[in-house]
């Protein structure tokens, strides 16, 4: 055999092993697919029945505004692994508040050991669904290996508290960690070009400094002294305790642990912060002799709240109410273009939204943000879709939850009223650009740019040569203009000066109390205190409406990628150890990646987040 036969015997082959792993992939997606519609169809034939059954709250990963989609990009997925499980919070609350006057429910059990960065908005308003079944008389019994902020805040509301003998709880109180990369950045010669307008935008500091600056720490210190304020009340409220308590427990628990031979679970119920501690047959016990016994499972008797969730649902009277009001979830990341849910694409944000104004039955719409901002194009397009919705004449108000600040903001600054937590994490009103260039990096390596131009900034803005000085300056100029836009339409939007709202903007971070003392919000209340309001300008009976959530409907693409992804993908992971260092770079990039606001201009607070 010569060597042409040779090659085209091998081409050959290539081909016909590419096609058979094409044809496996389909098989295997369209078996997935086939698969979960019969799994969903039986599934479903038969609901559990609630009678006499004590209702387990077991949230697996954070509960969310919104649960984030896979999207289009698998390499995500491959990248940093399969995606955590999410729990959507207004799922969570329908089915709580059900509980306080469903006889079928007797108890509620909390077991928290895998509920992990949910934000304290949030937190709070699962909290007080919680004390409105405490306070109906049921006994509520949270139990956990071992307890942090989070589960600790939801336990808190219980009648009871239970950890392991070998458990504990942490609580370390609020932090603003963040890695800084100026020296790394200095060895790959990387050159960051960096514009900004505000004392306080400390966004992207990480990147021109080593450590973080004072205004950085003062900004971060007067927020997270507010929220800890509140978390320390809620919690030393719920236990009958003093706040200092608390504190005293955070500041010195090795004299806590000490003083209890090591054992942490000793420790925390000296504090007074739990009621017993129980190992895993104890506990089963403990259960049984309260909720019952079923025999057949040989544990309490017990219903899960999806299982719950799902008689609810199909139990649950259809509205037949011709009015609507509208609730676009703005959540994540605020991304030019169109994204998947768990981020806010300017192009797909907008398109919900003007998809709810063009409804001719919604009569008030209402924008629920957790958001810290991003790319500024984006942020102003679906401000725009929103101020056309007003030019209707339909309501809008705004409900900030965890976080609305910087672009988070200015999506929300016009509407007719701005509702926030006490613990929402709002402001930032502030602005800057980001340029990466790797001109010394592409030279260190032998790599080097060179040409002719028409004009003194011929070839624009490029990442592999010097950022042009009459580029830069032209830059800097914009992003003062941004600035000075952003503080016009917060003063015209709030009835303040523009003077006024610079004392309070220059990319300082505010929580919700403040901010509404300052003038940035109006009232103070959850998503469902911003809903009537909403009805009420609207001028709307409290039964003369319905509400929605506006969606984009899915592709085939996206729906074969989450299925399959999903699916698939976690069972071949579900066993991979994860490599903390890679995932912390993917993260990295992935925070570089999500800028992309055509102009390089970025209404972001990266501060924000604490959970």
């Amino acid at each position: 055999m010569n060597e042409t036969s040779k090659i085209q015997l091998l081409g050959l082959w290539i081909t016909k092993a590419r096609v058979f792993t094409l044809n496996l992939i389909f098989v295997v997606i369209a078996l997935v697919v086939i698969l979960t519609i019969l799994g969903s169809i039986i599934g479903g034939s038969k609901l559990a029945d609630p009678e006499g059954k004590t209702l387990v709250f077991k949230p697996k990963g954070p509960i969310v505004e919104q649960i984030s989609g896979i999207g289009s990009n698998p390499l995500d997925f491959i990248l940093s692994g399969p995606p955590s499980p999410q729990v959507n919070v207004r799922d969570v609350l329908f089915t709580l508040r059900s509980v306080k006057d469903d006889q079928r429910i007797k108890n509620v059990v909390l077991q928290l050991d895998s509920i992990s960065g949910t934000g304290q908005t949030v937190l709070y308003d699962v909290g007080q669904a919680l004390k409105e079944i405490r306070d109906s008389g049921k006994k509520i019994i949270a139990v956990s290996d071992y307890f942090d902020e989070s589960s600790y805040y939801l336990a808190s509301f219980a009648n009871e508290v239970i950890i392991h003998p070998d458990g504990g709880v942490n609580i370390d109180g609020y932090s603003r960690i963040r890695t800084y990369y100026k020296s790394f950045i200095d060895k790959l010669d990387v050159s960051v070009n960096l514009f900004r307008v505000g004392k306080y935008k400390s966004a992207m500091e990480p990147y021109i400094r080593d450590d973080m600056s004072e205004a950085a720490k003062e900004a971060s210190r007067a927020y997270m002294d507010v929220l800890w304020s509140s978390w320390k009340k809620v919690v030393s409220e719920n236990r009958g305790l003093k706040p200092v308590t608390i504190q005293n427990y955070a500041d010195q628990i090795d004299a806590f642990t000490i003083k209890e031979s090591g054992s942490r679970a000793k420790a925390a119920k000296a504090a007074g912060l739990v009621d017993k501690f129980l190992n895993r047959t104890d506990l089963r016990k403990y259960l049984v002799d309260i909720a019952g016994e079923d025999k057949e499972k040989k544990s309490f008797l017990q219903i899960s709240t999806s299982e719950y969730f799902k008689v609810l649902k199909q139990e649950e009277e259809t509205n037949k109410s011709k009015n609507k009001i509208a609730i676009i979830v703005a959540s994540g990341s605020i991304v030019d273009g169109r994204q998947p849910a768990g981020m806010i694409g300017g192009d797909s944000t907008a398109e919900i939204i003007r998809k709810a104004h063009e409804d001719e039955l919604v009569k008030a719409l209402v924008l629920r943000v957790d958001s810290g901002g991003g790319s500024a194009f984006a942020s102003e397009v679906i401000r725009e879709e929103l101020a056309l919705a007003k030019k209707k004449g339909i309501k809008v108000i705004a409900s900030m939850s965890n976080v609305a600040a910087s672009g988070g903001y200015w999506i929300s600054a016009s509407a007719d009223e701005i509702w926030a937590s006490h613990d929402t994490i709002t402001g930032s009103i502030g602005i800057f650009g980001f340029l990466p260039t790797f001109e010394k990096t592409l030279e260190k390596i032998g790599i080097n740019t060179d040409g002719v131009s028409t004009t003194k900034v011929g070839g624009g803005i490029n990442p592999t040569q010097k950022i042009n000085p009459i580029l830069a300056r032209a830059l800097q100029a914009q992003i003062e203009h941004g600035y000075e836009r952003f503080i016009q339409l917060v003063a015209d939007s709030r009835g303040m000066s523009i003077e006024e709202v610079d004392l309070i903007a220059q990319g300082r971070v505010w929580a919700g109390e403040t901010a509404m003392n300052l003038g940035l919000v109006d009232n103070l209340g959850n998503l469902e205190d911003a809903i009537k309001r909403a009805s009420e300008l609207a001028e709307l009976d409290s039964n003369d409406f319905t509400t929605f959530y506006p969606t984009l409907p899915s592709g085939w693409r996206d729906q074969l990628l989450d299925q399959f992804f999903s699916k698939i993908m976690i069972f071949f992971f579900k066993d991979t150890p994860k490599n903390a260092v890679l995932k912390q770079s993917y993260k990295v990039l992935g925070d570089i990646n999500s800028l992309n606001d055509p102009k390089g201009i970025y209404l972001k607070c990266l501060d924000c987040p604490l959970y």
